[in-house]
């Protein structure tokens, strides 16, 4: 599912308005068109805060970003793994694209390294 929540103009203020959490966000262009769908761990410094701030900051490394991210909204959320590639299949299947236009090619069943090594890079 979505977020269900107005977009946030960026802003120094409105992104210092987040708090230090983790969870899942969506970022759009002027028009409300769904660029990004991104998630926020506990990796993170300050979680959506920092994440926020590194999207609106002027130096993403996402070129798409860069020109057309105008708001962004966003979900505290303990799941946000799950939660982030929830909205990634709903994307998938509402829009009938694989990716949202600024998302990084890949595969959606794409895990973060949890500071474990997987199975097929474990020795022995």
């Amino acid at each position: 599912m979505p977020i269900r929540k107005p977009w946030i103009q960026p802003s120094e203020e409105s992104i210092r308005a987040i708090p230090a959490v983790v969870g899942v966000y969506e970022i759009a262009d002027a028009e409300g068109n769904l660029l990004y769908i991104g998630q926020a761990g506990g990796r993170e410094p300050f979680g959506l805060r920092t994440r926020m701030a590194l999207h609106f900051g002027g130096d993403d490394p996402n070129p798409v970003l860069r020109a057309r991210a105008s708001q962004f909204r966003w979900e505290a959320n303990q799941q946000y793994t799950t939660k982030r590639l929830e909205m990634l299949m709903q994307f998938q299947r509402d829009e009938g694209a694989e990716w949202p236009p600024a998302h990084p090619a890949g595969d959606w069943r794409d895990t973060p390294e949890l500071g474990r090594l997987r199975r097929s890079q474990q020795i022995g």
